[in-house]
Protein backbone atom coordinates (compact mmCIF):
# COMPACT_ATOMS: atom_id res chain seq x y z
CA UNK A 1 0.00 0.00 0.00
CA UNK A 2 2.89 2.08 0.00
CA UNK A 3 1.59 3.84 -3.30
CA UNK A 4 -0.34 6.48 -0.99
CA UNK A 5 2.72 8.32 -1.35
CA UNK A 6 1.21 9.41 -4.87
CA UNK A 7 -0.96 11.56 -3.13
CA UNK A 8 1.43 14.32 -2.16
CA UNK A 9 2.20 14.60 -6.25
CA UNK A 10 -0.95 16.04 -6.54
CA UNK A 11 -0.33 20.43 -6.89
CA UNK A 12 -2.64 23.35 -6.03
CA UNK A 13 -3.39 25.09 -9.46
CA UNK A 14 -4.50 20.83 -11.15
CA UNK A 15 -8.13 21.58 -12.27
CA UNK A 16 -10.90 20.22 -9.68
CA UNK A 17 -12.06 16.86 -10.34
CA UNK A 18 -15.73 16.92 -11.31
CA UNK A 19 -17.48 14.50 -8.69
CA UNK A 20 -21.56 13.33 -8.85
CA UNK A 21 -23.18 11.40 -6.07
CA UNK A 22 -25.99 9.68 -6.53
CA UNK A 23 -28.16 7.20 -4.19
CA UNK A 24 -29.76 6.37 -1.13
CA UNK A 25 -29.13 8.36 2.05
CA UNK A 26 -26.46 6.44 4.65
CA UNK A 27 -23.66 6.58 7.39
CA UNK A 28 -21.39 5.73 4.37
CA UNK A 29 -22.60 8.59 1.79
CA UNK A 30 -22.52 10.90 4.54
CA UNK A 31 -18.70 10.67 5.75
CA UNK A 32 -17.70 10.47 1.85
CA UNK A 33 -19.84 13.88 1.00
CA UNK A 34 -17.90 15.53 4.11
CA UNK A 35 -14.48 14.19 2.83
CA UNK A 36 -15.20 15.41 -0.38
CA UNK A 37 -16.80 18.92 0.52
CA UNK A 38 -13.13 19.10 2.70
CA UNK A 39 -11.10 18.92 -0.40
CA UNK A 40 -10.15 21.43 -2.30
CA UNK A 41 -9.32 19.51 -5.45
CA UNK A 42 -13.06 18.01 -6.01
CA UNK A 43 -16.52 19.64 -6.87
CA UNK A 44 -19.36 18.00 -6.58
CA UNK A 45 -21.51 19.34 -9.12
CA UNK A 46 -24.37 16.90 -8.73
CA UNK A 47 -25.78 15.22 -5.52
CA UNK A 48 -29.02 13.50 -5.75
CA UNK A 49 -31.36 10.24 -4.31
CA UNK A 50 -32.18 9.16 -8.12
CA UNK A 51 -30.03 7.00 -9.09
CA UNK A 52 -29.98 7.69 -13.65
CA UNK A 53 -27.59 8.38 -15.37
CA UNK A 54 -29.41 9.91 -17.85
CA UNK A 55 -29.34 12.85 -15.74
CA UNK A 56 -26.18 13.31 -14.81
CA UNK A 57 -23.45 15.98 -17.28
CA UNK A 58 -21.29 14.22 -19.47
CA UNK A 59 -18.77 16.47 -17.62
CA UNK A 60 -19.10 14.80 -14.63
CA UNK A 61 -15.31 12.70 -14.44
CA UNK A 62 -16.60 10.28 -10.95
CA UNK A 63 -19.95 8.94 -10.05
CA UNK A 64 -20.07 7.58 -6.21
CA UNK A 65 -23.33 5.31 -6.18
CA UNK A 66 -24.76 4.32 -3.10
CA UNK A 67 -27.02 1.66 -3.38
CA UNK A 68 -27.61 -1.94 -1.50
CA UNK A 69 -25.54 -4.57 -2.21
CA UNK A 70 -28.72 -6.57 -4.68
CA UNK A 71 -28.84 -3.46 -6.35
CA UNK A 72 -25.14 -2.03 -6.96
CA UNK A 73 -24.20 -4.45 -9.76
CA UNK A 74 -27.21 -3.62 -12.16
CA UNK A 75 -26.63 0.03 -11.71
CA UNK A 76 -22.80 -0.06 -11.95
CA UNK A 77 -23.16 -1.58 -15.48
CA UNK A 78 -25.71 0.78 -16.29
CA UNK A 79 -23.31 3.76 -15.23
CA UNK A 80 -20.54 1.96 -17.00
CA UNK A 81 -22.47 1.77 -20.28
CA UNK A 82 -22.94 5.32 -20.53
CA UNK A 83 -18.81 5.19 -20.35
CA UNK A 84 -18.85 6.95 -16.45
CA UNK A 85 -15.93 6.31 -14.38
CA UNK A 86 -17.84 4.76 -10.72
CA UNK A 87 -17.10 3.79 -7.47
CA UNK A 88 -19.30 1.79 -5.37
CA UNK A 89 -19.30 -0.18 -2.12
CA UNK A 90 -18.20 -3.09 -0.85
CA UNK A 91 -19.17 -5.71 -2.39
CA UNK A 92 -19.80 -4.32 -6.01
CA UNK A 93 -21.82 -7.63 -6.75
CA UNK A 94 -23.23 -11.42 -5.19
CA UNK A 95 -22.10 -13.39 -7.50
CA UNK A 96 -18.78 -14.07 -9.71
CA UNK A 97 -20.92 -13.70 -12.85
CA UNK A 98 -21.98 -10.43 -12.11
CA UNK A 99 -18.41 -8.97 -11.10
CA UNK A 100 -16.76 -10.82 -14.11
CA UNK A 101 -19.39 -8.53 -16.11
CA UNK A 102 -18.51 -5.56 -14.32
CA UNK A 103 -14.90 -6.23 -15.13
CA UNK A 104 -15.59 -6.56 -18.82
CA UNK A 105 -17.30 -3.62 -19.55
CA UNK A 106 -14.91 -1.43 -17.19
CA UNK A 107 -12.23 -3.18 -19.91
CA UNK A 108 -14.23 -2.80 -23.15
CA UNK A 109 -14.72 1.36 -22.15
CA UNK A 110 -11.86 1.08 -20.38
CA UNK A 111 -13.45 3.01 -17.06
CA UNK A 112 -11.71 3.76 -13.82
CA UNK A 113 -13.85 1.68 -11.14
CA UNK A 114 -13.06 2.23 -7.24
CA UNK A 115 -14.77 -0.22 -4.80
CA UNK A 116 -15.40 1.45 -1.44
CA UNK A 117 -13.39 -0.50 1.02
CA UNK A 118 -12.28 1.40 4.36
CA UNK A 119 -10.33 -1.45 5.98
CA UNK A 120 -7.92 -1.00 2.49
CA UNK A 121 -7.99 3.06 3.33
CA UNK A 122 -7.42 2.88 6.98
CA UNK A 123 -4.18 3.92 8.32
CA UNK A 124 -3.68 1.82 11.28
CA UNK A 125 -3.95 -1.30 8.45
CA UNK A 126 -1.94 -0.10 6.02
CA UNK A 127 0.98 0.31 8.61
CA UNK A 128 0.41 -3.02 9.51
CA UNK A 129 0.32 -4.15 5.43
CA UNK A 130 3.78 -2.45 5.34
CA UNK A 131 5.19 -3.86 8.81
CA UNK A 132 4.57 -7.67 6.92
CA UNK A 133 5.79 -6.66 3.86
CA UNK A 134 9.52 -5.58 5.35
CA UNK A 135 9.59 -8.56 7.09
CA UNK A 136 9.27 -7.10 10.66
CA UNK A 137 7.59 -9.89 11.90
CA UNK A 138 9.84 -12.51 10.35
CA UNK A 139 7.79 -14.73 8.99
CA UNK A 140 3.79 -14.49 9.23
CA UNK A 141 2.41 -17.35 10.81
CA UNK A 142 -0.81 -16.81 12.35
CA UNK A 143 -3.59 -14.10 11.67
CA UNK A 144 -6.47 -12.98 14.21
CA UNK A 145 -9.22 -10.76 13.27
CA UNK A 146 -11.76 -10.25 15.55
CA UNK A 147 -15.06 -8.37 15.13
CA UNK A 148 -17.28 -7.59 18.09
CA UNK A 149 -21.11 -5.86 16.55
CA UNK A 150 -23.63 -4.46 18.42
CA UNK A 151 -26.75 -5.05 18.05
CA UNK A 152 -27.19 -9.02 17.25
CA UNK A 153 -29.06 -9.08 13.67
CA UNK A 154 -32.64 -10.66 13.49
CA UNK A 155 -33.30 -14.47 13.94
CA UNK A 156 -33.71 -16.27 10.81
CA UNK A 157 -31.03 -14.21 9.01
CA UNK A 158 -28.87 -16.04 6.53
CA UNK A 159 -25.39 -15.59 7.64
CA UNK A 160 -23.66 -16.49 5.31
CA UNK A 161 -25.58 -13.69 2.79
CA UNK A 162 -25.16 -11.38 5.61
CA UNK A 163 -21.22 -11.84 6.15
CA UNK A 164 -21.22 -11.54 2.41
CA UNK A 165 -22.51 -8.15 2.24
CA UNK A 166 -21.00 -7.39 5.53
CA UNK A 167 -17.78 -8.88 5.84
CA UNK A 168 -16.26 -8.91 2.83
CA UNK A 169 -14.34 -6.24 2.88
CA UNK A 170 -12.31 -7.13 5.88
CA UNK A 171 -11.95 -10.57 4.52
CA UNK A 172 -10.45 -8.83 1.34
CA UNK A 173 -7.47 -7.44 4.04
CA UNK A 174 -7.05 -10.83 5.43
CA UNK A 175 -5.20 -11.44 1.52
CA UNK A 176 -3.76 -8.24 1.31
CA UNK A 177 -2.00 -9.12 4.59
CA UNK A 178 -0.77 -12.97 4.21
CA UNK A 179 -1.33 -13.84 0.53
CA UNK A 180 -4.06 -15.89 -0.68
CA UNK A 181 -6.28 -17.96 0.92
CA UNK A 182 -6.22 -21.94 -0.06
CA UNK A 183 -9.28 -22.79 1.91
CA UNK A 184 -12.14 -21.85 4.52
CA UNK A 185 -14.28 -23.32 6.86
CA UNK A 186 -16.69 -21.38 8.99
CA UNK A 187 -19.17 -22.53 11.45
CA UNK A 188 -21.85 -20.63 13.22
CA UNK A 189 -23.60 -20.48 17.17
CA UNK A 190 -26.55 -18.14 17.73
CA UNK A 191 -28.36 -20.53 19.99
CA UNK A 192 -31.60 -19.58 21.20
CA UNK A 193 -30.58 -16.30 22.98
CA UNK A 194 -31.60 -13.43 20.98
CA UNK A 195 -28.95 -11.13 22.47
CA UNK A 196 -25.44 -12.91 21.52
CA UNK A 197 -24.19 -14.80 18.66
CA UNK A 198 -21.06 -15.92 16.81
CA UNK A 199 -19.35 -17.27 14.07
CA UNK A 200 -16.04 -18.45 13.54
CA UNK A 201 -14.25 -18.32 10.03
CA UNK A 202 -11.07 -20.07 9.83
CA UNK A 203 -8.32 -19.22 6.75
CA UNK A 204 -5.40 -21.56 5.50
CA UNK A 205 -3.37 -19.71 3.88
CA UNK A 206 -1.01 -20.94 0.47
CA UNK A 207 1.99 -19.87 2.07
CA UNK A 208 3.29 -22.84 4.13
CA UNK A 209 2.66 -23.38 7.82
CA UNK A 210 0.22 -19.98 7.33
CA UNK A 211 -3.46 -19.93 8.76
CA UNK A 212 -5.73 -17.76 10.39
CA UNK A 213 -9.33 -17.11 11.43
CA UNK A 214 -11.92 -14.04 11.72
CA UNK A 215 -13.71 -14.55 14.93
CA UNK A 216 -17.25 -12.39 14.74
CA UNK A 217 -19.10 -11.93 17.80
CA UNK A 218 -22.73 -10.23 18.41
CA UNK A 219 -23.70 -8.94 21.94
CA UNK A 220 -26.15 -6.82 22.13
CA UNK A 221 -25.45 -4.90 25.26
CA UNK A 222 -21.98 -4.52 24.43
CA UNK A 223 -20.83 -0.26 24.42
CA UNK A 224 -18.87 0.31 21.57
CA UNK A 225 -17.50 4.06 21.42
CA UNK A 226 -17.29 5.16 18.02
CA UNK A 227 -18.56 8.73 15.76
CA UNK A 228 -19.84 6.03 13.02
CA UNK A 229 -20.38 2.85 12.96
CA UNK A 230 -21.15 0.23 16.12
CA UNK A 231 -18.12 -2.19 14.88
CA UNK A 232 -14.54 -2.92 16.90
CA UNK A 233 -12.18 -4.74 14.92
CA UNK A 234 -9.18 -6.18 16.15
CA UNK A 235 -6.11 -7.15 14.61
CA UNK A 236 -3.23 -9.46 15.26
CA UNK A 237 -0.28 -10.74 13.65
CA UNK A 238 2.24 -13.23 14.91
CA UNK A 239 5.29 -14.16 12.85
CA UNK A 240 8.65 -15.79 13.52
CA UNK A 241 10.10 -12.67 14.99
CA UNK A 242 7.13 -10.69 16.72
CA UNK A 243 3.79 -9.38 17.06
CA UNK A 244 1.59 -6.38 16.11
CA UNK A 245 -1.24 -5.49 17.43
CA UNK A 246 -4.69 -3.34 16.16
CA UNK A 247 -7.14 -2.87 19.09
CA UNK A 248 -9.17 -0.27 17.04
CA UNK A 249 -11.07 0.10 13.66
CA UNK A 250 -14.56 1.48 13.61
CA UNK A 251 -15.02 1.78 17.13
CA UNK A 252 -13.54 1.08 20.38
CA UNK A 253 -13.67 -0.93 23.59
CA UNK A 254 -10.70 0.61 25.21
CA UNK A 255 -8.69 3.34 24.86
CA UNK A 256 -5.25 1.84 22.58
CA UNK A 257 -2.61 2.67 20.82
CA UNK A 258 -3.68 2.56 16.86
CA UNK A 259 -0.70 -0.29 16.28
CA UNK A 260 1.31 -1.71 19.19
CA UNK A 261 4.66 -3.81 17.00
CA UNK A 262 6.32 -6.35 19.78
CA UNK A 263 9.91 -7.96 18.18
CA UNK A 264 12.39 -9.93 19.45
CA UNK A 265 14.33 -7.23 20.96
CA UNK A 266 12.60 -4.38 21.28
CA UNK A 267 8.65 -2.57 20.96
CA UNK A 268 7.22 0.24 19.27
CA UNK A 269 4.14 2.13 19.57
CA UNK A 270 2.43 3.88 16.45
CA UNK A 271 1.15 6.46 17.77
CA UNK A 272 0.81 8.96 15.26
CA UNK A 273 -1.45 7.26 12.51
CA UNK A 274 -4.92 8.80 11.63
CA UNK A 275 -6.74 6.14 13.45
CA UNK A 276 -10.48 7.70 13.36
CA UNK A 277 -12.45 5.52 10.97
CA UNK A 278 -13.67 8.93 8.69
CA UNK A 279 -10.23 8.99 7.50
CA UNK A 280 -10.75 6.44 5.53
CA UNK A 281 -12.59 8.26 3.69
CA UNK A 282 -10.32 11.12 3.40
CA UNK A 283 -8.23 9.00 1.96
CA UNK A 284 -10.33 7.43 -0.53
CA UNK A 285 -10.97 11.20 -1.79
CA UNK A 286 -7.68 12.09 -2.20
CA UNK A 287 -7.65 8.80 -4.15
CA UNK A 288 -9.78 10.27 -6.37
CA UNK A 289 -8.21 13.47 -7.09
CA UNK A 290 -4.52 11.90 -7.61
CA UNK A 291 -5.93 8.98 -9.42
CA UNK A 292 -7.97 10.85 -12.18
CA UNK A 293 -5.58 13.13 -12.87
CA UNK A 294 -2.64 11.09 -13.14
CA UNK A 295 -4.56 8.25 -14.98
CA UNK A 296 -3.25 5.98 -11.74
CA UNK A 297 -5.81 2.88 -10.89
CA UNK A 298 -7.62 2.82 -8.04
CA UNK A 299 -5.90 1.35 -4.83
CA UNK A 300 -9.05 -1.07 -4.58
CA UNK A 301 -10.73 -1.76 -7.59
CA UNK A 302 -12.36 -4.67 -9.26
CA UNK A 303 -9.88 -7.82 -9.23
CA UNK A 304 -9.27 -6.70 -5.06
CA UNK A 305 -12.92 -6.71 -4.35
CA UNK A 306 -13.59 -9.94 -7.09
CA UNK A 307 -11.05 -11.55 -4.54
CA UNK A 308 -13.19 -10.69 -1.13
CA UNK A 309 -16.09 -11.56 -3.09
CA UNK A 310 -14.33 -15.44 -4.18
CA UNK A 311 -13.49 -15.39 0.12
CA UNK A 312 -17.18 -14.24 0.91
CA UNK A 313 -18.71 -16.76 -1.49
CA UNK A 314 -16.39 -19.64 0.29
CA UNK A 315 -17.45 -19.17 3.57
CA UNK A 316 -21.37 -18.90 2.29
CA UNK A 317 -20.96 -22.36 0.68
CA UNK A 318 -19.34 -23.02 4.04
CA UNK A 319 -21.71 -22.47 6.36
CA UNK A 320 -23.90 -24.00 4.05
CA UNK A 321 -22.32 -27.41 3.78
CA UNK A 322 -20.77 -27.52 6.90
CA UNK A 323 -17.43 -28.30 5.50
CA UNK A 324 -14.14 -27.04 4.28
CA UNK A 325 -14.23 -25.47 1.00
CA UNK A 326 -11.04 -24.95 -1.48
CA UNK A 327 -11.11 -21.42 -2.82
CA UNK A 328 -10.53 -23.27 -6.54
CA UNK A 329 -13.88 -24.78 -6.18
CA UNK A 330 -16.10 -23.26 -8.43
CA UNK A 331 -18.71 -21.04 -7.01
CA UNK A 332 -22.05 -19.30 -8.10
Amino acid sequence: MGFWQRLLWLEDKTEPVRVALVGEKSLERKLLEQAYQQNPHIQVIYTSQEINPEKISPEVELVEIFAPPKETSELAREFLKKRFNISVGMPPALSLEEINLLQELSQKHQNWVRVRNPCFYYQPFQKACEIIKKEKLGYPLMLRLIVKRSPKPEDGLDWGKWILEKESDFLALAEELYGPIEKVFAMSNSGNSKEIGSIIIGFKFQAQHRMGYLLLDFASQLHIRTFTFPVFRQLWATGTAGVLMINRGEGQLWRVPPLLLRAKNYSHTYENLKDSWQDAYSEMVKEVAVSLRKNLHPGFGLSRAKRGLIIALSVQASLEQKREIPLSQPLS
